[in-house]
């Protein structure tokens, strides 16, 4: 797995405001289409909707891991976002959530890709050092480092 093919600095953003979930899974969205990595950004927003509705991404420790599989997505592509202040998201330990690692996975990838992406970063979400560093980077070059470590 070639993670300089899967994320860039472009593909995370460190401050963001939002006051739901929507909002920034709308966020994702564009960061996504304007990196090119989906060639429609509502589809894929409508797939991370999607996901929501069946059943929460909210990881817990104030994680959320949004995914969604389409035929619209033209690359594998992980992006984050950390929020300014917590968002609501119904996470399984029932805490707000201030940091989304999103996926993106193009149709014809499901399978594979995406379970090796969620299972490397379910492992190493599990521990503590690995959140805290996630939690408090700095900057898109911080956080970078830190999720490229474990790729």
């Amino acid at each position: 797995m070639n993670i300089e093919s899967l994320i860039n600095k472009d593909l995370i953003e460190i401050g963001f405001s939002a006051k739901s979930k929507e909002r920034v899974l709308g966020e994702i969205s564009q960061l996504v289409y304007k990196s090119g990595r989906v060639t429609n950004k509502r589809c894929y927003f409508e797939g991370l909707m999607e996901r929501e509705r069946n059943s929460t991404t909210g990881f817990g420790e104030s994680i959320a891991i949004p995914h969604a599989k389409s035929k619209e997505v033209v690359q594998s592509t992980i992006s984050i976002i950390r929020l300014k202040e917590p968002v609501e998201w119904k996470a399984m330990d029932g805490q707000p959530v201030k940091l989304i690692i999103a996926l993106a996975i193009p149709q014809q990838e499901e399978g594979e890709m995406h379970l090796k992406i969620l299972a490397k970063l379910s492992e190493q979400l599990m521990e503590e050092d690995f959140r805290t560093a996630l939690l408090s980077a700095n900057s898109k070059s911080e956080l970078y480092t830190v999720i490229k470590s474990i790729f």
